[in-house]
């Protein structure tokens, strides 16, 4: 009996080695729960305060649409709100019981006559106390053409940072041009801002707008690129701080705000990625061979050039995120950097991510030659104990998840796949949930977190 009782002790003492071996492996990890098709497409994602519902832009359909998500296996879409043009974007109160989405309503068309870029765009207002019976309550008129918002509050206001990009409009013989290279002598598109909207939802009509001025002096003193075309990109809010950071994808910067002050606190320059192993060939063939951007850099002056889209605040303030994706051939991190809130460099993955996406054969080859996997949306926030960043590729079609509670040096956890073309993810910790938006394959992922093994 002595010796059987030895033995089970040895035996448990293997499992649980084994146990925590695997643990140690895969310590935190998220995995697939389904995936919804919309009518139309998802670009840009927000969820309730409560986790319940989600709403997104519609571009296909020139909606609003409204998804329940109480059942993360089986989502539905229970409202469509038509929008007078373009959603470009969507930011939701904190208490999740209205939502401001910005519209680019008076559009230009190549080969054909322009708008008059003086025409404003459009701030709907809509309730969600009720999201499966959401409405808009009132529109208002902003700058011509919103692209991203950020809501936050200040006393019964709510208060949204909106970037008015006014993407070049370049007219050749009183006909639009497909062409929005900042620098053209052809271009009749007013200067970027960005504009703050005061607005006391139960009183619609009593809002005020502020509009911030990029001035080419701010702007130059940042050594950024295009200093009279600014080109307002993506805004992201601090928790728990009155800070919003404003990203400017032409000028390769960032500009941080006090959007309660209405001030701009500083602006700040990504500059250049160091080397990395990449693939740099179109040729159906995926080899880590070169080096970006020094192999690139005889072809484009700029390679490396960060040029940010989207941005994120890490959970607790103190750092940012940008999701490098680039804006010319060869350009962009293909990857992610983080920075502190005075622009100074942390950390990027170093082609960490193209490595891992080639070895799940999730990597573009024919994007090679141009900005590789592109990272497009980036968000963190913190599930159980730990923080993390979720990076989507938006010609790779997945998402890089990294911890990052420890910001100095982030660890890689795992790449998942997502539909196709993914523009935005929205972390939702309180339901252990994540959801990503693919605008090409008109698809929102749903992604779960496994509870932490250690």
């Amino acid at each position: 009996m002595l010796r059987y009782f030895i033995l089970l002790i040895a035996l448990f003492g293997v499992l649980t080695l084994f146990s925590l071996q695997l643990g140690e492996e895969t310590p935190r990890s998220f995995t697939t729960i389904s995936e919804f098709s919309v009518d139309g497409n998802a670009e840009i994602i927000q969820a309730t305060a409560d986790g319940m519902y989600l709403a997104h832009t519609n571009s296909k359909r020139n909606s609003i649409d409204i998804v329940d998500l109480t059942n993360p296996a089986s989502p539905k879409t229970v409202v469509s709100l038509d929008m007078p043009g373009e959603p470009t974007s969507i930011g939701m109160s904190q208490d999740g019981k209205w939502a401001l989405a910005v519209v680019y309503s008076s559009q230009s068309k190549p080969g054909e006559s322009p708008v008059d870029p003086r025409l404003p765009g459009v701030l709907a207002l809509i309730d969600l106390h009720d999201p499966a019976n959401a409405s808009v309550t009132t529109m208002m008129g902003i700058g011509h053409h919103p692209d991203s918002i950020a809501v936050t509050s200040s006393g019964d206001e709510l208060l949204a940072i909106i970037a008015i990009e006014n993407e070049p409009l370049i007219v050749v013989d009183n006909k639009v041009v497909d062409d929005d290279a900042p620098g053209n002598i052809n271009d009749i598109s007013n200067v970027g801002s960005i504009q703050l909207v005061a607005i006391n939802p139960n009183k619609p009509n009593q809002h005020r707008i502020t509009t911030l001025a990029l001035d080419e002096t701010l702007l130059g003193n940042a050594l950024m690129l295009n200093i009279n075309d600014p080109q307002p990109e993506y805004v992201a809010l601090s928790p728990g701080k009155h800070l919003a950071a404003v990203s400017l994808q032409e000028n390769n910067g960032i500009v941080i705000i006090d959007p309660v002050a209405a001030e701009i606190i500083r602006a700040f320059n990504l500059g250049i990625v160091s080397d990395r192993p990449a693939d740099l060939l179109n040729d159906d063939k995926v080899r880590l061979e070169q080096y970006y951007p020094s192999d690139a850099s005889n072809s484009q002056p700029l390679a490396g050039t960060r040029f940010p889209d989207a941005i994120s605040f890490t959970p607790d303030g103190q750092y940012l995120l940008s999701a490098d994706e680039g804006e010319q051939a060869l350009t962009g991190g293909r990857g992610f950097s983080i920075w502190t809130l005075n622009g100074e460099f942390v950390w990027d993955d170093g082609g960490e991510i193209e490595r891992h996406a080639s070895e799940l054969d999730l990597y573009p080859d024919k994007r090679s030659d141009i900005r590789g996997i592109e990272i497009e949306g980036i968000t963190a926030a913190r599930f159980g104990p730990h923080d993390y960043a979720f990076a989507v590729s938006e010609r790779g079609s997945f998402i890089a998840i990294y911890d990052i509670s420890n910001p100095l040096a982030p660890e890689f956890v795992q790449i998942l796949p997502t539909g196709k073309g993914p523009e935005s993810v929205v972390a939702i910790p309180e339901r252990n949930l994540l959801v990503i938006a693919a605008e090409k394959s008109g698809t929102l992922t749903i992604i779960g977190h496994i509870t932490d093994t250690r």
